[in-house]
């Protein structure tokens, strides 16, 4: 049987877990003063919120977990009316009345001046911040502790049912904070401008040389006719009136040249170093990955590639057809993760660090996981590439996208507003479900046999210890098919996968068992479907993340089998959470992936125990 929640796709992504009640307490935070960190960095203290409108304030708000670099799903704040409205007072700005004619009658216009004389406004207190209208907050843009509603949910109707946070004027009397603002404004655009074509500033100098070089050419004729004839005098006014022409065009495009020269250092020196790991055995072909490539090279100040287990001199492919080549996946990914280390540790370490990522996704989550985890101060700016998979056809590169570091250190919308054509579904029933080894060594595995011959340990010892069936978990962006799993569950037929001999008997039971699957879906429910949009991948990897943890808590005692049909960059994002949360995260994971016809569980763990909480 399967049953089926549309969830809230903001927050956690699951309808049931998400908070239903609501809180009337208006501190803004209630963690102990030792707890309050998130993401390696301090959280704001905690203020007293009073709310000086006239009508109650419904917030959206987020809590920090005390024991957990994340947030928790949002919830609901309701602020009550303190029983004072601040205002400002309509008295001090009258000016004068006029008369406006409207539908046969008589309405009075009063006109009014800026002012800041406010009514019931109270006294700066330490440690509380007033909320009030955002007239009010404009008028009186001296004090740095108002602020008002801000981002409106409205109902069918158009009526406001909550806010999804507060907002607050910039300080009338602030220059310091002005300049800090516009640098940061003029930093963001420049990110998402086109920095131009080398070529065409090659051209602008070629160009300028050559003007320049003719006024040095006519300058010396045309000074010597002026000192005995005249400027332009004795019929040279052609020739001077030239070289004075290529002067000042010369030095025109001169610097225009310069000023496109400097502008493109500042906007590759602010987009950084480009790192590109590519471990794919896709269907690329070498000529659209060298465009590709070329590209990235063009728009970056440095382009490196990372060295996989292959170009560092072990024949691998990520191939997961045979034990050997399924059993060494960890090693490997740790392989790629410390090639990562070394190339960064020589790269400039001021500049950003833009990730570029070929690779199946649970390498992809494997290297977001630990490459972040071990080194903390380590943030990857994620960027999204062309692609022909999971997320839909996207055929171009856009470098003006600005880049995610998938990190939970700041709000985010939600998933519901970032895609609103993406619904968020749950999936839930069983699956009849084969385990096989890979190898002609354990092919006296019964398929109706759950624990015969899977005592095998990693020294091909016989071990007593006989695991549960795992619990198979399906992420799958949009309506593709993951290998033989199809979209609908309920009618899905019998699954088969082959793992390694040194995960059968330890890990995975082999042999045919009934066991439970949950899938979450982030579907438009139209075909084709429309690609998942590139702002909503942190908000849709924050619901991927919430989703897994709320099932295996369901299953404590059952490794979790998790497959996937996701883009690569939501991978990445999705181990960088797992570095994050690993306190939550699910002790043992195993990837599923679909591989020339098969499912194959290789030996890769993306479970908690994989991540180490210090370098080693």
């Amino acid at each position: 049987m399967v049953t089926q929640n549309t969830a809230s796709a903001g927050g956690n992504g699951r309808q049931r877990t998400r908070y239903r009640g609501s809180s009337r307490s208006s501190r803004a935070g209630s963690m102990p003063e030792g707890d309050r960190q998130m993401g390696g960095a301090e959280l704001p203290t905690p203020e007293h919120l009073v709310n000086l409108t006239p009508h109650e304030v419904t917030l959206r708000v987020t809590e920090p977990r005390p024991t957990d670099d994340s947030l928790t799903a949002s919830r609901t704040l309701r602020l009550d009316p303190a029983g004072t409205f601040a205002r400002v007072k309509d008295e001090a700005s009258r000016l004068n009345d006029t008369w406006l004619s409207a539908d046969d009658s008589l309405l009075t216009v009063t006109r009014l001046r800026r002012s800041s004389r406010l009514t019931g406004l109270p006294s700066p207190e330490p440690g509380t911040r007033f909320v009030v209208s955002r007239v009010t907050a404009l008028a009186a843009r001296r004090r740095s502790d108002l602020v008002f509603p801000y981002g409106e949910e409205r109902d069918e109707a158009g009526r406001i049912t909550a806010v999804t946070g507060l907002a607050a004027f910039r300080p009338s009397l602030a220059p310091a904070q002005w300049c800090r603002d516009r640098r940061v404004a003029a930093r963001a655009s420049r990110a998402e401008q086109d920095p131009g074509s080398d070529s065409v500033t090659g051209v602008v100098f070629v160009t300028a040389t050559a003007l320049l070089s003719g006024f040095l050419a006519l300058i010396p004729g045309a000074t010597d006719n002026a000192i005995h004839h005249g400027w332009a005098g004795n019929g040279q006014a052609v020739t001077s009136w030239t070289g004075l022409a290529c002067l000042v065009a010369g030095l025109a495009l001169l610097t225009a040249g310069a000023r496109r020269w400097r502008r493109r250092a500042q906007l590759l020196g602010q987009r950084g170093t480009a790192y590109v790991i590519d471990e794919a055995v896709g269907p690329w072909q070498h000529e659209e990955k060298e465009s590709v490539l070329a590209d990235i090279r063009a728009g970056f100040a440095r382009t490196l590639l990372v060295p996989g287990p292959g170009v560092l001199g072990t024949a691998w492919q990520w191939q997961a057809d045979t034990d050997a080549a399924a059993s060494s996946w960890d090693e490997r990914a740790d392989d790629l993760v410390r090639s990562f280390w070394a190339v960064n540790y020589n790269d400039d370490q001021v500049t950003r660090n833009a990730l570029f990522t070929w690779a199946p996704w649970p390498v992809a989550v494997a290297f977001g996981a630990r490459a972040t985890a071990r080194r903390r101060g380590l943030v990857l700016h994620v960027r999204q590439r062309p692609s022909y998979g999971a997320a839909g056809p996207r055929q171009e590169l856009r470098l003006t996208e600005a880049a995610h570091d998938f990190l939970a250190d700041g709000p985010r919308p939600a998933l519901e507003k970032a895609a609103p054509e993406h619904e968020g579904k749950e999936l839930t029933g069983e699956l009849t479900l084969t385990i096989s080894p890979m190898t002609s060594d354990n092919a006296a595995h019964q398929a109706n046999s759950p624990h015969r011959g899977a005592g095998l340990g990693r020294a091909g010892s016989h071990s007593q210890h006989h695991p549960d069936p795992p619990v198979l978990l399906l992420i799958r962006i949009g309506r593709e098919s993951i290998g033989p799993i199809k979209l609908d569950l309920a009618s899905a037929p019998p699954v088969t996968v082959h793992a390694p001999t040194e995960l059968l008997g330890q890990v995975l039971p082999g042999g045919t068992h009934r066991v439970p699957v949950a899938e979450l879906r982030l579907d438009a429910g139209s075909a084709p479907a429309p690609q998942l949009p590139w702002e909503a991948f942190p908000a849709a990897t924050d619901a991927i993340a919430d989703w897994i943890i709320a099932t295996a808590s369901e299953h404590k005692d059952r490794v979790v089998l998790l497959a996937a049909r996701m883009p690569q960059e939501l991978a990445v994002g999705l181990g960088i959470r797992i570095g994050q949360r690993r306190q939550h995260w699910p002790g043992q994971v195993y990837p599923v992936v679909y591989f020339r016809d098969s499912l194959i569980v290789p030996r890769l763990r993306l479970g908690s125990e994989s991540v180490p909480t210090e370098r080693p």
